[in-house]
């Protein structure tokens, strides 16, 4: 969920004298924090954070689900995301251990839809939620941006903001619950979310029993990733796992027996 730190050298000479001050004021910030997410807890929302299924696999911190369901134009949305923090956060080599994280807003959240975290104020080792809820009255793909402020152990307490925008997409559709007909040709869906960070779904629709490859090359051409599946007829997906990948564009190709298609997505970092 943390980003990237950008100093200038006057920050650090001022960083370097604050420091001494605010060490003695560490356990009296943390104290008031505590008794603040108590607090704010009662006022925020209800949902209930799966930690049956969001595992933190190291990216560090981690957000469930990494796709989440279509929402419909005009039909009441509500869904719950898993957020787990990350403790610690490298920098030039050394890694610096998070406080806690604030989330300060969600951006891009499409009209209707709004936010409601069940803490305001996030402790690493713990799970949290965010509901998100209500009715939206556009379609359309939004990529949502958290701008969170974390606050890192620099010596002493230190903020700094950054905004998540890797990987959580609401797509909102006209209707919910119609697929294509069966009669229908094979179609390939842009994938969902991208750009994105680790993780993304290319959907795609076959008529037929059939036997489908997806190839993944990168600008160079190289080939990066290869797989295939036998599908049923109706629509599927590859779930594709690229958080190996250095940030760029990259080409896919989607074949079958009598033709292919390509596309291309960007990984973001």
């Amino acid at each position: 969920m943390c980003d990237k730190l950008t100093m200038t050298v006057n920050d650090l000479i001022f960083i370097c004298s604050w420091i001494p001050m605010q060490m003695k004021r560490t356990a009296t910030i943390l104290a008031t924090l505590i008794i603040g997410i108590i607090t704010s807890t009662q006022l925020t929302a209800q949902c209930e954070p799966d930690t049956a299924n969001c595992e933190d696999i190291g990216d560090p911190g981690q957000i469930c689900p990494s796709i989440l369901p279509k929402a419909g134009l005009n039909v009441l949305y509500d869904e719950v995301v898993t957020i787990l923090p990350p403790g610690s956060y490298p920098f030039y080599g050394n890694e610096l251990t998070i406080f806690y994280i604030e989330i300060d807003s969600v951006k891009n959240l499409p009209p209707g839809i709004d936010y409601f975290p069940n803490a305001d104020t996030l402790f690493p080792d713990t799970a949290y939620c965010i509901q998100l809820t209500g009715t939206p009255t556009q379609t359309g793909e939004f990529a949502l941006s958290i701008y969170i402020t974390a606050t890192v152990d620099f010596g002493g307490p230190l903020e700094y903001q950054v905004v998540d925008d890797s990987s959580l997409v609401i797509t909102v559709v006209e209707a919910l619950g119609i697929d294509p007909p069966q009669d229908a040709e094979f179609q390939v869906f842009q994938n969902v979310p991208n750009p994105f960070s680790f993780r993304t779904s290319l959907a795609y629709y076959t008529p037929k029993q059939e036997r489908i490859e997806l190839s993944i090359y990168n600008i160079l051409g190289v080939l990066v990733h290869q797989e295939s599946e036998l599908a049923t007829p109706g629509k599927h997906n590859f779930n594709f796992d690229g958080s190996e990948l250095q940030p760029g564009t990259y080409l896919y190709r989607v074949e079958i027996s009598e033709d292919y298609f390509t596309g291309k997505f960007m990984k973001s970092r």
